[in-house]
């Protein structure tokens, strides 16, 4: 030991190996402070990204969210995930426990849109429910039919949202949501019951049915293969006619076959409701209007029409894709709302005597 200010230190303890730890120490101390920065920085980057709206958001649906009374915290922030509200469960239930907002999400509707970051999200939440209008849109409506129902309850412009429904690009710009050769939405509003809210822009009406058309849809096409040659804006332009076609939904396969069966063979699909679309209102049919020079106009020309006559529902896209194995190539309404079908024209003649046609 020797002596130094009065005290004793170990003779290992020089100047120089004092100075090498204290070195040693910095460097140690540097390399913690950097590694602090980096996962600082990395953290600041995944909470910014969980907070942010989700991608694509502008792409995205306005939606009505009921959140049902007594819902847990957990269960709410997984509701809004799956409806594409925002990005992260995980980051929205931190949030309301580090908010103390627990006891204060309400129950309700809310209107919210992906376009939102989750503390504006979590705003709404908090302030309560808003008003909603119920709407139910039935199967094999054409966009004129769709905007006579919601004008109807006062919730759009029938003219303004026609002219939206007709040119997705004054929705979407440049960046569609489906892949199809036409602008307009014809058959792509997806029927089903809806949550509207009053003076709701129209764009975010349409971008709700659109939304949803792609919520159904998407999973059919991870598991049932398009017949070659064939696109999906084929299959929903058949189903739209199939729909239009049936009143009984076990008949849909069938009503699929006999078109399937027709499409082989380049025969005309001969479809009254095709000529029916460009009509300026449903009534009867006359042998006149089945010479329309329209390609719409089944009769006339041979194969699918440009695009879908009506909105499809999920049985009749179904059995656009799956057809039922028959060999029929006729049909004719009974009159109950059921059909007979028949394989050959001499058949088919013998069942349209027979139904009074």
């Amino acid at each position: 030991m020797s002596r130094l200010e009065g005290r004793f230190r170990p003779a290992w303890m020089t100047a120089q190996t004092l100075t090498s730890f204290w070195q040693s120490s910095l460097q140690i101390l540097g390399r913690l402070f950097s590694l602090g920065l980096v996962l600082g920085l990395v953290a600041a980057v995944a909470a910014s990204r969980m907070i942010l709206p989700p991608e694509n958001a502008k792409l995205a649906a306005a939606s009505i969210i009921h959140i049902s009374p007594g819902t847990p915290g957990r269960d709410i922030g997984e509701l809004l995930s799956q409806e594409g509200i925002i990005r992260s469960p995980a980051a929205f239930n931190v949030a309301v426990r580090l908010l103390g907002l627990e006891q204060h999400l309400k129950a309700g509707y809310y209107r919210l849109s992906p376009g939102m970051d989750l503390l504006q999200v979590m705003e709404h939440l908090e302030a309560g429910q808003v008003s909603t209008v119920r709407v139910t849109i039935p199967e094999g409506l054409t966009l004129e039919a769709i905007a006579d129902r919601l004008a109807a309850q006062g919730l759009v412009d029938r003219e303004r949202f026609l002219t939206l429904a007709r040119d997705d690009s004054l929705i979407y710009g440049d960046s569609p949501p489906i892949e199809k050769p036409t602008r307009s939405l014809e058959g792509y509003l997806f029927p089903d019951t809806y949550f509207f809210v009053r003076n709701q822009p129209e764009e975010e009406m349409i971008k709700r049915m659109v939304h949803r058309f792609i919520q159904v849809v998407e999973p059919l096409k991870e598991t049932v293969p398009l017949p070659a040659g064939f696109s999906w804006h084929d299959i929903i332009t058949l189903a739209s006619i199939i729909e239009k076609e049936v009143m009984v939904s076990q008949e849909a396969p069938l009503v699929s076959a006999v078109f399937w069966n027709r499409l082989r063979i380049d025969m005309p699909l001969q479809s009254d409701p095709t000529v029916q679309f460009l009509l300026e209102a449903p009534r009867k049919l006359y042998y006149s209007d089945l010479a329309t020079d329209s390609p719409y106009n089944t009769y006339k020309y041979k194969g699918l029409p440009p695009g879908p006559i009506a909105s499809p529902g999920l049985t009749s896209i179904k059995a656009a894709l799956e057809p039922a194995e028959v060999d029929y190539l006729y049909f004719v309404a009974k009159g109950d709302g059921t059909h007979a079908f028949s394989r050959t024209f001499q058949q088919h003649r013998q069942a349209r005597a027979r139904y009074g046609f």
